[in-house]
């Protein structure tokens, strides 16, 4: 990183890069106008440096996955999740009184859409957006700061049952309280902070562990309860990696649960549907972000977050997303963190119109999204650098043909994580006590040859290898 004398920066200069700590720690993003009170901030912080990135290291990720990925070819994105761009935009409505949410009274459609728009909550939020008046930079010490890593082989299986145990509680815990909400019950949002601040301790301790659970999918009727959690942990292994404090994770991570709480008020015949949406389905879907906004209302002592979160999760970088089409510069820093992590899961599951992807292929897709500005590159990278391209919990191919688990991830080394083999090459399943790792960044002879299904390795349980 190139290094810049705070003295050097005066008020009403527009940055043209992001600029950080010698940490790592981003303090102002790129095309903010420096204003007395961010220097204020710097000086009272003691911070007489700031860095930039170098340009060749702002392209790391991108010079390495263009490399990786070259011969893969074109994605076609068949997730209504990720075509928001080719479908109709929402056209500016004329002013209308919306006071309250009353789903009886919302129309159907497009028009539908346009009314809940219209609200005065909507209004609020687009304007504190427009005005620039985010709290979402990193701000205090970095959680990742603190982060441990329990070795493989140390995790006993009382250990690893407690894990599976706390992720089965945490998940009752979240139907209970998105069931509640879409039934208009108010809730005491200590409830949902607890949830997350046992994962933000776990996640301290043991953060490979976190990443794998992730890996836990469900039934078609539970999707949402399960997506909702995974999401959860996700976006706090991505925040608190990106240098976010304590604070700032679990607000990031109690936002993620609740991200798609308006999804349960979605007619179940749209959600559910096999098919292709029609054009006033896909209205119906656009509709839960605006009705997850307001019925965040009945949370108590909520941070303002979780609401910009739940409002801005399904819009995308260059504008292409629903249900405002806004572009970077008005989506809250915590909503495009929630953002890859629900892509990232969204992609990493079946749904009724598609198989789920393995989990490297969902990683590619995360990239390739970037790349086309639709997902946050400043993200992304966190995300690759603590799961590894190979992400935590999924299954690999080795050069001499055996099979293993990525167990950890290498920071350094996006495509050298530490695996667990599990197979010999005759693919016969090796005993539990024959089981063994290899950190590949430290092993040039053996490489990953390609990602396999876990079917691969039938009937395992999620914590084999770890």
């Amino acid at each position: 990183m190139k290094k810049l004398e705070l003295a050097s920066l005066v008020p009403g200069t527009v940055v043209a890069s992001d600029l950080y700590t010698e940490n790592g720690e981003l303090l102002v993003s790129r095309g903010v106008a420096i204003s007395e009170k961010h220097l204020d901030v710097l000086k009272r912080r003691n911070i007489i440096d700031v860095f930039v990135k170098d340009q060749e290291e702002n392209e790391e990720i991108h010079r390495l996955l263009s490399k990786d990925f070259e011969s893969l070819g074109e994605l076609h994105f068949d997730d209504p999740t990720l075509t928001a761009a080719s479908k109709p935009k929402v056209s500016p409505p004329p002013p209308k009184a919306f006071e309250s949410l009353q789903l009886s009274k919302v129309k159907t459609g497009q028009e539908g859409l346009q009314q809940l728009l219209q609200s005065d909550k909507v209004r609020k939020f687009d304007e504190v957006a427009k005005a620039g008046a985010f709290s979402d930079r990193p701000i205090g010490p970095a959680l990742k700061a603190r982060a441990t890593q329990v070795p493989v082989g140390q995790r006993s299986d009382e250990y690893k049952s407690n894990m599976k145990t706390t992720y089965a509680e945490a998940l009752r815990n979240v139907r209970f309280l998105l069931t509640s909400l879409a039934d208009y019950v108010e809730i005491e949002g200590a409830t949902i902070r607890s949830v997350v601040e046992s994962f933000v301790k776990t996640w301290l301790a043991d953060r490979s562990i976190l990443l794998n659970i992730v890996n836990t999918k469900p039934t078609e009727e539970e999707y949402l309860y399960h997506h909702s959690l995974n999401v959860c942990l996700l976006s706090v292994n991505i925040a608190a990696s990106a240098g976010y404090s304590e604070k700032q994770v679990i607000d990031i991570g109690i936002g993620a649960a609740l991200h798609d709480v308006g999804m349960l008020l979605v007619p179940r015949e749209i959600r559910l549907k096999k098919a292709r949406l029609t054009n006033d389905e896909w209205y119906e879907v656009q509709k839960h972000s605006v009705i997850g906004l307001h019925i965040l209302e009945r949370v108590t002592r909520l941070p303002e977050s979780a609401s910009f979160i739940a409002y801005q999760t399904h819009e995308r970088e260059n504008g292409q997303g629903y249900p405002k089409q806004r572009n970077s510069r008005l989506i809250h820093r915590f909503s495009k963190i929630v953002q890859i992590a629900d892509v990232f899961e969204s992609l990493s599951s079946s749904r009724p119109y598609r198989a789920a992807y393995i989990p490297y292929r969902a990683m590619e897709t995360i990239v390739k999204m970037s790349q086309k500005n639709l997902l946050a590159s400043e993200f992304v990278k966190p995300l690759v650098a603590y799961m590894s391209l190979f992400p935590v919990g999924s299954m690999v191919e080795l050069n001499d043909h055996t099979i293993a688990k990525v167990v950890q991830a290498n920071e350094a080394h996006f495509t050298k994580p530490i695996v667990s083999i599990l197979a010999d090459s005759s693919g016969n399943l090796l005993p539990k006590d024959n089981i063994f790792q290899i950190d590949l960044s430290k092993d040039e002879s053996i490489q990953i040859v390609k990602a396999v299904e876990s079917s691969k390795l039938p009937g395992l349980d999620i914590m084999h290898g770890f």
